[in-house]
């Protein structure tokens, strides 16, 4: 019997383990294919628009991104790379500027997660509590819905 069936067949508790398992693999692999990929180059940085909104800002775009690879292998990260790391909003923006296919966003994506203390890794950036966050959102939605999509998505 396959993944599939015996998912089907096992408790909620096994299901999850067995979903965290399959997550946890991607993890590694995608982390594995980055590091090996990545070139250093720089121009994921270069073209992010969030880079000045850094608490430590950097102009040298190879270095940052060494120190987000850095992270990744669950090394400590440059303040540099850790300030971008923090202020990244996944826009995509850099996969294009990427010669190398990376994936610049899922790389950060995993930075983010492994700096947050994630993937078994020690925090290395805060995490930003934002009590207000469902409400803005619900905000952003009354401007961008119409009333009748409104009443079902809220």
């Amino acid at each position: 019997m396959g993944t599939e069936g015996q998912a089907a067949q096992s408790s909620p508790a096994d299901r999850r383990e067995l979903i965290g398992a399959r997550l946890r693999e991607f993890e590694k692999s995608e982390v594995a294919r980055i590091l090996s990929a990545c070139t250093r180059c720089g121009k994921c940085f270069e073209v992010c628009p969030m880079t000045r909104y850094s608490a430590a800002p950097a102009s040298d775009g190879e270095s940052v991104v060494s120190g987000v690879l850095a992270v990744l292998r669950g090394e400590q990260g440059s303040p540099e790379a850790l300030g971008w790391i923090a202020v990244c909003t996944r826009s995509g923006t850099c996969v294009p500027a990427c010669p190398d296919s990376v994936d610049p966003r899922m790389m950060m994506r995993l930075a983010r997660m492994t700096a947050l203390g994630g993937r078994g890794h020690a925090a290395q950036i805060a995490m930003k509590e934002d009590p207000d966050y469902f409400n803005r959102i619900r905000a952003f939605a009354a401007l961008q819905l119409t009333d009748e999509e409104l009443k079902d998505w809220t």
